[in-house]
Order: C-alpha cells, then sequence, then structure tokens
C-alpha cells in the first residue's frame, strides 16, 4: 500500500506555506458599480468572540516592531474589521472543509482577487493567509507569526482591514481551516 497520510495532523497542525500578497491600482475583474443590498448589509456584521481574538492578536503583533524570517518591520496601525474581507474569507474556509482541500486556489481556479471581488470588495491591495488543523485562533495566528510569508502579510503597511473565518469539515483531512483575507480599500 502506498503512503497513507493520517486524518487530523499531528499537533501543532499546518499553516500554509503559500502566502498570496496582490497590490493593484485596480483589477480588470473589479466591478464600479455600486454595491448590492447584500454588500451593504455585509457593512453591518458583528464579529464574533472568535474574529474579536484573532483581530485582537493580530493588532497585538502589528503593534511590535517584528522580524518576519530575513525582513525587519516597524510597528504598523492597527488593522479595522471588514465584513466584505470576512465574507471572502468565509466562502473560502467553506469551500476548503466541505472540498477536502488546501490551497489558495480553489478548484474551480478561483483565487482571492474572484473571492472579494464577488463581495464588491474594490481593493487597492490584497492579502490572504490559510492554516488547517490547529484548533485555537491563537495557535492560527502563532502559526502564521512563525511563518516569514505569513508574517510579512500581517505585519504589512499596505493592508488597512482584515476579515477572518474558520469552517470545520468533519470528513475532511484536517477538520479545520482558518482563512484571514487582509486588504486596503480603494
Amino acid at each position: 500500500m502506498g503512503n497513507v497520510l493520517p486524518k487530523r495532523p499531528a499537533t501543532g497542525a499546518l499553516s500554509s506555506l503559500i502566502v498570496v500578497m496582490l497590490l493593484g491600482s485596480s483589477g480588470a475583474w473589479a466591478n464600479d458599480q455600486p454595491p448590492s443590498d447584500d454588500a451593504i448589509s455585509q457593512d453591518k456584521c458583528e464579529l464574533t468572540d472568535q474574529q474579536q481574538a484573532m483581530l485582537s492578536l493580530v493588532n497585538e503583533a502589528r503593534s511590535q516592531a517584528r522580524q518576519c524570517g530575513d525582513q525587519p518591520f516597524e510597528a504598523v496601525e492597527s488593522l479595522a474589521w471588514s465584513c466584505k474581507l470576512e465574507a471572502a474569507a468565509k466562502s473560502h474556509s467553506q469551500d476548503m472543509a466541505e472540498n477536502d482541500y488546501f490551497s489558495h486556489t480553489g478548484p474551480d481556479g478561483a483565487g482571492i482577487e474572484q473571492r472579494v471581488g464577488n463581495q464588491d470588495y474594490a481593493w487597492q491591495a490584497v492579502g490572504e493567509n490559510i492554516a488547517a488543523g490547529h484548533t485555537t485562533v491563537s495557535a492560527a495566528v502563532e502559526g502564521w507569526l512563525d511563518s516569514p510569508g505569513h508574517c510579512r502579510n500581517i505585519m504589512n503597511d499596505a493592508f488597512t482591514e482584515m476579515g477572518m473565518a474558520k469552517a470545520e469539515g468533519s470528513e475532511s483531512r484536517y477538520s479545520t481551516y482558518w482563512t484571514q483575507t487582509l486588504g486596503k480599500p480603494r
């Protein structure tokens, strides 16, 4: 029999080794039309305790100078919560859990640009961190801060907002999937 991968990773779990960050003044896919009623209602979302905990941990990390791999970062301003980025993160976490994959690119080829575009988020900068298998907010954030690429995303002063979501899939390989979507609106 070939190599058999365990259903759930060992303690410590995984963080994505791939980090996505895009900077741009516009996107060809971006829609300059007025936001839909759904998009407007997303501006009034309420943070769960888990989301508030992640926002607090990320902002605490950003408030201190830190080294991300070989790149030093000065302290940067706190991030604000974005309901649209939360919705993009939620769609990706749920998709990974439901379809049992771990990647910045969905099975349909969609990436972060499509996910934030689907939420009518017009951006100057957008980035994404994903993690799988972590059972707590602090473990996910700690894993990202220990990874140079993820840490650079968190400390990047080009980002002014974030949203996050966790999804569970009892039948999926890692059982928990986290997505942090970072952005700066136009």
